[in-house]
């Protein structure tokens, strides 16, 4: 896979998406506020932190229906513009979001089909499913993630 063909995969690219949805990287993230203010009728003072709550915001209800469900046509072209421009933040927003965002998804979606071009993947019993997940810094299985690879 080269440049040009992850650019033409547009499936792949859902399936990633709904990924970071259901398990964002960084489960939350906070922002200190930069002047007073007030957001919906709540004052904010100037060097209060604020906190979004990434993996809540993911599983909200009322921005995807069965959050718990993977779903990737969730992130067709149309269902974007019908979302709420700021129910999905995996990598932040604005200027301070993450700076290696685009180099990183093209990184996943290379590694992936490169992977994918020889292997099939399986899972095995030691996997707990639903996967138990634990948040420290980022988020991640509580007790791994086991597969097995089978060659094509």
């Amino acid at each position: 896979p080269d440049y040009q063909n992850v650019q033409e995969l547009p499936y792949l690219d859902m399936v990633i998406a709904e990924t970071l949805r259901m398990y964002p990287p960084a489960f939350r993230f906070t922002r200190e506020a930069a002047k007073d203010c007030v957001v919906l009728g709540q004052r904010i003072p100037a060097g209060a932190v604020i906190e979004t709550a990434v993996g809540h915001l993911h599983h909200n209800p009322d921005f995807w229906p069965e959050p718990e469900k993977f779903i990737p046509e969730r992130f067709t072209e149309d269902a974007k513009k019908e979302r709420h421009p700021f129910a999905y933040l995996p990598f932040g927003a604005g200027p301070r979001g993450c700076i290696g965002m685009k180099m990183g998804l093209l990184e996943t979606k290379i590694t992936l089909l490169r992977i994918l071009q020889k292997f099939q993947f399986k899972t095995c019993p030691e996997t707990e499913i639903p996967l138990q997940l634990k948040s420290k810094a980022t988020l991640g299985p509580k007790n791994g993630v086991y597969i097995m690879l089978e060659s094509r």
